[in-house]
């Protein structure tokens, strides 16, 4: 589906809306501590805060570089490392992967050059495929940590994809009280350097971007799944005719029924269009029948070739700057 130059305006737009800063409108979240409300905190790699942990998680290899970034000038600015989290087992859009998502995440930080003692302390057996398993598996993390265990709230420094931050930060915020999160402002990335299928948007990336769009707008779900949003981020926020119409040009994947009827599409038509895009990417249909091909390499968004190139990538962009991992 070829894109216009002002779709492409819009889809950048929208995923640096989804992508959370605490200067574009903070989510107020409850301190278990104080009893208060406060703003959940953002930060950058310029401005890099002290921190008991930092969780990595998102379902795109990427965010693992900027994982390695922040872990490395945390070393240099306070002179250890934090403990190391990672979380997330299987897609569940009908992908397949060999192995959970925490384990390859584990993997390519050993081959930036971490001790498997600091990234291999905390592994645990992730099974979690949705927000609200995840939150269940960073309890645990946290809840058997020794170090975690000396804070009465501690500070776990999130790391995850760009244009899914806000929602995660929408959805930790609201579930974790009794720690204090600070979350990652994950750049964007330009499409002539985007690599996997996960994050192009002749991928799926676009479907991404408009079902998490549509999550922290949906008011429905403020405080009982998600913190809402200010005034001033629902300001700025997409349309929901804008939802509609990339959703119309089949970019639905991510999509749930609910959501699409929620936009103006009856339940016939929203059916269709979901068992089109699947049968598309995965050449499985909504009853999980085989019945295409789908796309090559659709079905991994870590396949193993491409985080080749990307780690070699990274090592290259790390000597250039001068940083020296291990």
């Amino acid at each position: 589906m070829e894109l216009s130059n002002q779709e492409v305006k819009l889809l950048s737009q929208m995923e640096n809306w989804c992508t959370y800063r605490q200067s574009e409108g903070a989510l107020m979240a409850f301190n278990s501590m104080s009893g208060r409300l406060e703003p959940l905190k953002s930060f950058n790699l310029d401005n890099v805060p002290k921190f008991d942990a930092l969780l990595l998680f998102g379902g795109n290899p990427r965010p693992v570089k900027y994982a390695a970034l922040v872990m490395h000038y945390f070393k240099e600015k306070f002179g250890y490392y934090p403990e190391f989290f990672t979380i997330g087992g299987a897609p569940n859009k009908g992908q397949n992967f060999s192995k959970a998502e925490n384990r390859y995440y584990e993997e390519m930080m050993l081959e930036l050059g971490f001790s498997p003692r600091i990234i291999l302390k905390n592994h645990i057996y992730s099974n979690s495929r949705s927000t609200q398993e995840n939150i269940v598996e960073i309890k645990q993390l946290a809840q058997k940590n020794a170090a975690l265990s000396k804070y009465s709230r501690p500070r776990i420094a999130v790391v995850t994809t760009a244009g899914y931050s806000l929602r995660a930060a929408q959805e930790l915020g609201l579930a974790l009280s009794d720690f204090e999160l600070l979350f990652f402002e994950t750049p964007l990335t330009s499409q002539d350097e985007a690599i996997f299928v996960s994050e192009k948007y002749e991928g799926y990336k676009i479907d991404i971007l408009i079902a998490s769009a549509w999550h922290s707008m949906n008011r429905q779900s403020w405080n009982i799944e998600r913190l809402p949003l200010s005034t001033v981020k629902m300001k700025s926020a997409p349309s929901y005719a804008l939802l509609h119409d990339f959703a119309a040009k089949g970019y639905n994947f991510y999509m749930y029924p609910n959501m699409l009827t929620s936009l103006g599409f009856n339940a016939q038509d929203a059916y269709q269009m979901r068992n089109s895009r699947k049968i598309e990417i995965t050449g499985y249909n909504l009853e999980g029948e085989k019945v295409g091909e789908g796309w090559q390499n659709a079905g991994n968004i870590f396949n193993q070739e491409q985080i080749k190139n990307f780690i070699e990538q990274v090592h290259e962009e790390f000597l250039a700057k001068g940083i020296l991992i291990g």
